[in-house]
């Protein structure tokens, strides 16, 4: 049996991750599609009602973080 040198496992392992990390990322971009996309019907009417705009800025705060921990990259 002939060893596998370092080099090609730490290439094969790292390779892994990255496509691990693309894998999850395309699982969760849909679920984050689809409620940015339902959520704009209330950003066009939010900001006209009383305390409209401070729902409207919640709003796009939590979409945007979680926009945000999708993107992280966290390296293993």
């Amino acid at each position: 049996m002939t060893p596998v040198p370092p080099l090609f496992t730490t290439l094969a392992v790292s390779a892994g991750a990255a496509l691990c990390r693309t894998l999850t990322a395309a699982v969760l971009v849909l679920p984050l599609l689809l409620v940015t996309v339902a959520s704009l019907p209330a950003l066009a009417v939010l900001p006209f009602l009383r305390d409209g705009e401070l729902r409207t800025e919640r709003l796009l705060r939590q979409l945007v973080g979680w926009t945000r921990v999708l993107t992280l990259r966290r390296h293993p």
